[in-house]
């Protein structure tokens, strides 16, 4: 049997081994800026935004945001006020072809002001982004 004394001190080896309480997510990251100027095709229509077209594209320029897999962005928005409603879009290609609404791990809503929306993707898979704010 082991000790109280032994297993306590198995226990803040261990923690501190492992860099904290962690369990080995690089949620202390730098958040990735993105800005207007990252996104040529957003629009803002009323008090809606949106971060890209749906598809097809007019513009070749016109692609949904890189979204990597274990990262998070730090995504401006013009409304001037925080957002009532954030709808999230997920889609393996660029061009939004076959996007499907995400939820859980692989949009995870960290922060959200009057300039700044904060996502983590949570999950090890690389998408393609589409961000609604009303």
């Amino acid at each position: 049997m082991i000790s109280l004394e032994r297993f306590t001190g198995a226990l803040l080896l261990g923690t501190l081994f492992l860099g904290g309480t962690s369990c080995g997510d690089a949620s202390a990251q730098d958040p990735i800026d993105v800005f207007a100027e990252d996104l040529p095709c957003a629009s803002a229509a009323g008090e809606s935004w949106e971060s890209a077209e749906w598809p097809p594209f007019e513009s070749a320029e016109c692609r949904w945001m890189e979204f990597d897999g274990r990262r998070t962005y730090r995504i401006a928005h013009p409304l001037g006020r925080r957002p009532q409603g954030i709808q999230l879009f997920l889609s393996f290609n660029e061009d939004g072809r076959d996007a499907a609404p995400s939820a859980g791990d692989p949009t995870r809503i960290i922060a959200v002001n009057d300039d700044t929306l904060v996502l983590r993707n949570g999950s090890n898979q690389d998408f393609f982004l589409k961000v609604v704010l009303q």
